[in-house]
């Protein structure tokens, strides 16, 4: 009986090592995987292979056997396992020509990544979480990615708008912090079946963000009056008010479109701002708009680590939702 315990512990480390270890669900079918992704709202992972590909076979051995890569992929995205020799047409359109190379798209064809696999699994993890937390911050910062141009005049339904209130005019604070690297971008490819633009949310619930950022009052747009931006809806007093910000959308647009920065850099978290508690800069002019009362001063007393990054992103959104401007 004792030669046998040391065979059953062998055997519970097996079981244990085999349990760590999670299976990857690969789609086989592009077409499928973009509906499943348009579903459930994540990225498309298309991952390029081929025959006598010493690294891909060390990749499949090592890091796609980790939980924590199979985590990383299934909790972002829906992955596409493609044999480039088997499926040449794809390998093309995608420009790939080495394996194994990992395309990061959008449902809507927009391509993140494009390049090697890592073959370390805590990098492979690393470049997934990258790609999906900067597709999340520019579907939130852009609004509405499927919307075909940053700015566009739009007319909304009078009815629209929440209820009037009065607002004391915004305090102010100062401003600056060091600007982060955009991140790369490649080549917009076309992806079957896109989703049709969702509608536009309404900013600043109706009141005219001139009259807020240059007189510092809470003034109801015209609801005649209204311009898409970046697939936000923005309305105006009057149409003098509409052409400056038409002119030069930059200094009347909420940094992030409203999206607590503090919060975001901080706890990486996307958390709407409430008008209630909004800032704006003297040196960059822009406004900033908080969650709650904690948060608003926070970003007082520490706003240089947060203003130039934040509006840096803006900036990267506005070119990409306009890349001939």
């Amino acid at each position: 009986m004792r030669h046998l315990f040391p065979s059953f512990a062998v055997l519970s480390l097996a079981l244990i090592s085999s349990a760590a270890r999670a299976e990857i669900h690969w789609e086989s079918s592009l077409k499928v995987a973009h509906a499943q992704a348009q579903l459930e709202g994540k990225l498309l992972l298309l991952h390029f292979y081929s025959d006598n590909c010493v690294w891909c076979d060390r990749l499949e051995a090592g890091a796609f056997q980790q939980s924590e890569v199979a985590e990383a992929i299934h909790r972002d995205y829906v992955p596409v396992k493609i044999h480039a020799g088997q499926n040449p047409t794809i390998a093309k359109t995608f420009r790939v020509s080495a394996y194994p190379t990992d395309v990061i798209v959008t449902t809507a064809g927009t391509a993140l990544a494009h390049g090697t696999s890592p073959q370390a699994a805590d990098k492979y993890v690393a470049m997934l979480s990258h790609y999906a937390e900067a597709a999340r911050v520019a579907a939130a910062v852009a609004g509405n990615p499927a919307q075909p141009a940053a700015t566009q005049t739009a007319a909304a339904p009078a009815d629209s708008m929440g209820t009037p209130s009065e607002r004391e005019p915004m305090s102010e604070t100062s401003a600056g912090t060091p600007a982060i690297a955009a991140s790369h971008r490649n080549p917009a490819v076309t992806m079957p079946e896109a989703r049709p633009p969702a509608p536009p949310k309404l900013t600043l619930d109706g009141y005219c963000a001139v009259s807020l950022s240059e007189k510092s009052e809470w003034v109801e747009g015209n609801p005649e009056l209204g311009v898409i931006h970046l697939g936000n809806l923005y309305l105006f007093v009057d149409e003098a008010a509409m052409a400056k910000f038409l002119a030069d959308p930059e200094p009347y647009t909420p940094v992030l479109n409203g999206i607590d920065v503090v919060r975001f850099f901080e706890e990486k978290r996307i958390v709407p701002g409430n008008r209630d508690f909004g800032v704006r800069d003297p040196d960059y002019n822009r406004l900033f708009f908080f969650a709650d009362e904690e948060a608003l001063e926070h970003f007082r007393n520490q706003h240089t680590r947060y203003t130039d990054a934040a509006i840096s992103i803006m900036r990267q959104a506005v070119a990409d939702a306009n890349p001939r401007r």
